[in-house]
């Protein structure tokens, strides 16, 4: 499973997974790490999708996928992110000190951990204006 930043490339109303989104998985960061390594086929073709079943992809379930969906649509796939990582790192920090893990590893933690303070905030500032509702749930 990828860890990252990523963009949506494209959604696919016609997935044999109910919906589907296309991730930009490999991105920049990560071809450039693989190249650092040797790795010459770092992944591809990675896709939030609906169904609950899934080799290498993000299965979200038909009704989570329809939201996400329908939202990404309103308002437009290129202002989309997708952060993925193994959980919330707001609720307890992104650790990178593991022997197994690459050296970049630390440099994709706090990639990942600013972009969700950054959602953070704006989700707070906007929230304060009174213009969005935001339902969150552990998972």
């Amino acid at each position: 499973m990828p860890e990252g930043v990523y963009r949506i490339e494209g959604l696919n109303p016609n997935s044999n997974y109910h919906l589907s989104m296309k991730i930009n998985y490999s991105n920049e960061f990560d071809l450039f790490h693989a190249e650092e390594e040797g790795r010459t086929n770092p992944g591809l073709d990675i896709f939030i999708h609906g169904w609950a079943v899934s080799i290498g992809c993000l299965a979200m379930g038909d009704e989570t996928i329809e939201e996400l969906f329908v939202l990404t649509a309103k308002v437009g796939a290129e202002n989309v992110k997708v952060v993925i990582a193994q959980h919330d790192p707001s609720s307890y920090p992104l650790e990178s000190d593991s022997e197994q893990l690459p050296e970049w590893t630390t440099e994709l933690y706090d990639d990942i951990s600013d972009e969700i303070n950054d959602l953070s905030t704006t989700a707070k500032s906007a929230q304060s204006m009174g213009s969005v509702s935001i339902n969150a749930t552990n998972q």
